[in-house]
């Protein structure tokens, strides 16, 4: 249900007969308010007569138009009633109150359940300090009144002036009409007695009038043109200013900073979206990453029993080990003792046990060996060559040079 239209429907009349009833006053009602006051409308009432509750000598004129005068249009004869009509009238009103109490009744409830559910309870609560409220109620209406008459005396002022305007305005119209009149009929005169300076002849009346004619048509066109300008500078002023007016959204606020967020907002919705597919990429290699990770603790796992395998055979190592580090320091022992009886039987070998002495030994025995074998070579050598030089002796006995020779390798050998 739209709040608003039951507002205006039901709960406006009820605070307008409300209001009448507390100032005294009571408004005209149309039809349609008095269909939902009181549920039926008197628009027109017929006299009847020839009726068997009627009395003698009663007329009762019809009542159109003013319904709130009361007696007008009536008689001052006896009254007449008619019982049936009054009592169909009551059937059918007591028919629409029980009818429009139980709507009222209706309304008041979903009334309750909108403002609960909005939370306005403050709404349903008694007002305090009504007759303030009213007292206020009244200073508004009448301050309405007073700029009402105000903005009534604005428009005839403005009325006034606009026909004060109008009035200046014919009256500039004739002035300048009869100055363009004077004009034509000073242009026309002064015309007459001009003469052509090509043919020499005088100008004739015919061609007055025609000059003259369309020098009122092109003035008019001017007018016209000046008119035209006039009226369309003013639209382009209004167009600029509505231009303006839809360019500003607001106190600092414009259409291009609008389309410039607009142009951000597709940038950072583009730099979102790339942003996404980066998170949907960084989310797949977390996924990948995550199954190495489980596949990586399988393996841990597996190494853990391989490390508790590992590390029992190490304590097994351990205890190897601690038995060889005995054994190593019993081996230490008797390496000692073997090197300090090596040292005793060293010295007494005494050079025996040098190796470079040996070394030396061997050397110079060996390079006496070698001494030895060359000095028999050379001395074969030498043996020959003296029996060669005893053959030679006995070949040149008489030459004194080969005797000398021989005693040089006599005294050589």
């Amino acid at each position: 249900m739209d709040v608003n239209l039951v507002i205006k429907e039901y709960i406006l009349p009820l605070f307008q007969d409300t209001y009448c009833r507390k100032s005294g006053s009571r408004p005209e009602p149309d039809c349609d308010t008095a269909k939902i006051n009181r549920g039926w409308c008197p628009k027109k009432t017929v006299a009847k007569a020839n009726h068997p509750n009627e009395l003698p000598g009663s007329v009762l004129e019809e009542t159109e138009g003013d319904v709130g005068q009361i007696g007008k249009h009536i008689s001052k004869g006896s009254v007449t009633i008619n019982r049936d009509e009054y009592l169909h009238a009551h059937r059918e009103l007591t028919h629409d109150y029980q009818q429009l109490k139980m709507k009222n009744n209706l309304l008041h409830r979903r009334f309750a359940d909108y403002y609960k559910k909005r939370k306005l309870e403050h709404v349903l609560k008694p007002l305090e300090n009504s007759a303030d409220l009213e007292e206020k109620y009244q200073q508004k209406l009448f301050t309405y009144a007073e700029l009402k008459d105000k903005e009534e005396k604005e428009i005839h002022d403005i009325k006034t002036k606009i026909q004060a305007v109008e009035n200046q305005f014919k009256h500039n119209l004739e002035n300048a009409e009869q100055k363009c009149d004077e004009l034509i009929q000073l242009e026309r005169s002064t015309g007459t007695g001009l003469i052509y300076s090509k043919t020499g002849k005088p100008m004739g009346e015919k061609t007055i009038e025609r000059f003259l004619t369309l020098q009122r048509h092109k003035s008019e066109q001017a007018a016209q043109l000046c008119l035209r300008y006039i009226r369309v500078r003013n639209a382009v002023a209004e167009l600029e200013v509505v231009i303006r007016k839809l360019e500003t959204l607001g106190p600092g606020l414009h259409v291009a900073h609008f389309e410039q967020m607009y142009i951000d907002k597709q940038n950072y919705m583009n730099k979102i979206e790339e942003r996404e597919d980066e998170l949907i990429k960084n989310r797949t290699k977390c996924t990948e990453h995550n199954q190495i990770l489980a596949h990586i603790r399988e393996k841990m796992h597996h190494t853990d029993e391989v490390i508790d395998f590992t590390e029992g055979d190490l304590g097994d190592a351990d205890l190897e080990f601690l038995k060889a580090r005995e054994r190593l320091g019993h081996a230490k022992g008797e390496r000692d003792k073997l090197r300090w009886s090596l040292e005793s039987e060293r010295m007494k070998a005494g050079l025996l046990t040098r190796r470079d002495l040996l070394r030396d030994f061997q050397d110079a025995t060996d390079e006496v060996v070698n001494l030895k074998e060359r000095k028999c070579h050379l001395m074969n050598q030498i043996t020959k060559i003296r029996h060669k030089l005893r053959e030679s002796r006995r070949q040149y006995q008489f030459q004194p040079i080969a005797a000398e020779k021989d005693e040089e390798l006599d005294n050589l050998s």
